[in-house]
């Protein structure tokens, strides 16, 4: 006879394989209408670029900037730090490139609490573009990066557009769990979530702006104390009338030899961001991961039927896993990484319950306290009495 126990599990088990099965539908869907439309223009752009340290394959990346076909559009650095080691890779790109319109510009890091909008507000005053397009040192992109933002900003009514994000280039495990999570679970949810319940997550690593649109919500500076500034910044948009859509042309995020321990408290990080923005979706984020409560249900209640449900469970997110791979990065994900899948979704776990715990975060180098709707507070650590006498 089958216990309560089992009961409850197995029902959370067959409910989080339907909304998994349903994000995948959703992302082979989409992926699958995917298209290249053509472009009425092609207005000049300025692609923002903030450096903080020597991200992976920072050089290649950057190169793949300098192939991008494209007619005008000029590349700005910004380093908050003189010191940044990352100064002479970016001066040598520039130096090899003589004929690209790149420069390296110095930004104030107390122009804003968020450190890469403090960076985005430097070099917005000395932009030139009609599009503003914010992208991470750690991207890298395909030469015609360009075409399918520009196309997508010149459907009726969108302002604001972001790309869907593939991890690539894992030589530890800690960087294939990163990238396991970007392919696996991220990038499905977020297509779904824009062709299935029509709301589109925006997603910062690759962010493109008309510039008087940007103008009209309040610019960078309206998103100066939040952690989360592109999801805000997305619904600022929205909140003005402004359309917001996503570009299915994949972004390579390199992610190479990331530690483990980096890897959990880059997503406690986003958990926390999560939980501020929106607390009671938060807290049903544990039923979204199938792996996870399947193994919940084989601990309390071990049995036949929990133990195969585990099973199947963990067959179906590794080859949902593959697929997603494969979709995203053109070629597929090397097995021996493709089976820490199990492993990636108890780590998501964890950083789900470190971050339930604490809304303290560390982001490059600046401790903060996460408050509502992900607003920024310098955290001041409390003074014993002890300390004082």
């Amino acid at each position: 006879m089958t216990s309560p126990i089992e009961l409850a599990a197995l029902g959370a088990v067959s409910v989080s394989c339907a909304m998994y099965l349903t994000m995948l539908t959703a992302f082979g869907r989409a992926w699958s209408r995917r298209e290249q439309r053509p472009l009425a223009r092609c207005p000049r752009i300025t692609i923002f670029k903030p450096i903080a340290g020597l991200d992976d394959d920072l050089r290649d990346n950057l190169e793949s900037f300098a192939a991008l076909d494209y007619p005008s559009f000029e590349l700005l650095f910004g380093v908050a730090d003189p010191d940044d080691p990352a100064i002479s890779t970016v001066r040598e790109f520039i130096a090899s490139h003589p004929g690209l319109d790149a420069r390296l510009v110095f930004t104030n890091p107390h122009a804003a609490l968020n450190p890469k909008v403090a960076q985005l507000l430097g070099l917005e005053r000395v932009a030139t573009g009609e599009i503003f397009l914010v992208s991470d040192a750690n991207v890298r992109v395909a030469a015609n990066y360009l075409d399918g933002i520009v196309a997508a900003l010149q459907e009726p009514g969108v302002g604001l557009v972001s790309n869907v994000v593939a991890g690539t280039g894992e030589r530890t495990w800690g960087a294939a769990l990163e990238n396991l999570h970007l392919g696996a679970q991220i990038a499905p949810g977020v297509v779904a979530m824009e062709h299935t319940f029509a709301r589109t997550l925006t997603i910062g690593k690759s962010m493109a702006m008309w510039r008087r649109e940007l103008a009209r919500v309040g610019g960078f500076a309206s998103v100066g104390n939040v952690l989360a500034e592109d999801y805000v910044m997305g619904r600022r948009f929205r909140e003005h009338g402004i359309g917001v859509s996503l570009v299915l042309d994949p972004v390579a995020n390199r992610n190479i030899d990331c530690g483990f321990r980096r890897m959990v408290e880059r997503h406690t990080r986003w958990a926390k961001m999560r939980r501020a923005i929106a607390p009671a979706a938060f807290v049903f984020e544990p039923l979204l991961s199938p792996t996870a409560i399947a193994l919940a249900a084989a601990l309390v209640a071990p049995s036949a039927r929990t133990v195969a449900s585990l099973v199947a469970v963990m067959l179906l997110q590794l080859i949902g896993a593959a697929l997603t791979a494969r979709a995203l990065r053109g070629h597929a994900m090397p097995w021996k990484y493709l089976l820490l899948e199990p492993l990636r979704a108890v780590a998501v776990q964890v950083c789900w319950l470190r971050a339930a715990l604490s809304r303290r975060v560390e982001w490059r180098g600046h401790p903060f306290t996460v408050g509502r709707d992900s607003v920024l507070t310098p955290y001041v650590p409390r003074v014993r009495r002890t300390e004082l006498a």
